[in-house]
């Protein structure tokens, strides 16, 4: 029986830098001119508007603080990150592949929990495939980004803007992309997850616990310690299912026992490579930087139309 054809893994605005400038002057109240300098620095080095907006704000990195919610608060700085980075080609991979797996396992119409979604693209992706999908985002800013996103590609997307919205046992799927990272307790974080997972359903997570470098000053280093670590996941029923290497990302499904028909190779062979970066990662921040390159066209893009002028208009 022949593989049905995905959706495509980047769309509007992401297809056009017209249209996402225009998307994050909208949303950021920020100059044209100012959002296509801030888009072209985040193309040439991912990251580094989080980093300087993090050094302006005195921001004391890789801490959980008061400080850090207010820097969550008030910054533009993750608009340009995350539109970048979902265009990357490693993301457009975990994306394609997460697709893959759901089709594998029927579940392509699954009820899915899209949580810390962001701008909504992996949501999008995922109701164009034809799940069910509950975007969760405790961000205002990002919601209303996620809102247009929505609309531009005609997707029906359930919002829910609490976590006391969520039902119990009420998905298939809980998708968590580059989340756990960012969050004070992981295990607590996960739990809930468990929580709203239906028995037999599935977790499917990408976590860069190791990733502490400058231009992530929001990652916690004492999360470190769970890179490469499966049992905080164990220990809340969710047991190790499948998964691409570097578990980007890694499938855990919602089982007493491991289940029996699981596929761990990939997970397994990059099991101890992660738990190295629990306590030794500057190498794999390297690596980590180097697979999250960006395609050249997008800054090429960039740079004719600083060149052409059209970063003047406001």
């Amino acid at each position: 029986m022949p593989i049905a054809a995905l959706p495509p893994t980047v769309f509007a605005p992401l297809t056009s830098n017209e249209s996402l400038i225009v998307a994050i002057q909208a949303a950021s109240g920020e100059s044209h001119s100012t959002v296509l300098d801030r888009l072209l620095a985040e193309e040439e080095c991912l990251g580094i508007n989080v980093r300087r907006d993090a050094a302006a704000f005195g921001l004391k990195p890789y801490v959980w603080s008061d400080q850090l919610i207010e820097f969550y608060r008030s910054t533009k700085s993750f608009l340009y990150e995350t539109a970048v980075w979902n265009r990357t080609p490693l993301k457009q991979q975990m994306r394609e592949w997460i697709g893959r797996f759901l089709q594998r396992n029927g579940l392509c119409t699954a009820k899915v929990l899209t949580f810390g979604d962001g701008l909504g693209f992996d949501s999008t992706f995922l109701a164009l495939l034809g799940c069910d999908v509950t975007y969760y985002e405790p961000s205002e800013e990002c919601s209303r980004f996620a809102s247009e996103v929505f609309r531009q590609n005609a997707v029906s997307i359930r919002h829910a803007s609490t976590t006391d919205s969520l039902p119990a046992a009420g998905f298939d799927v809980v998708i968590c992309l580059d989340v756990l990272e960012h969050v004070p307790a992981p295990p607590e974080t996960v739990a809930s997850f468990a929580g709203w997972l239906r028995p037999e359903g599935c977790l499917i997570t990408h976590s860069p616990f190791f990733f502490i470098d400058p231009f992530r000053p929001t990652h916690l280093r004492k999360n470190q310690c769970y890179s490469g670590n499966d049992q905080f996941f164990i220990k809340n029923g969710l047991q190790p299912y499948d998964g691409n290497f570097f578990w980007d990302p890694i499938v855990l499904k919602k089982s007493p026992l491991p289940p029996a028909d699981r596929r761990l190779t990939a997970v397994r062979l990059g099991q101890p490579l992660l738990k190295l970066g629990s306590f030794a990662s500057t190498v794999h921040c390297l690596v980590a930087r180097a697979m999250s390159r960006r395609d050249r066209k997008w800054a090429d893009n960039l740079r004719a139309m600083k060149v052409a002028g059209h970063g003047e208009s406001n």
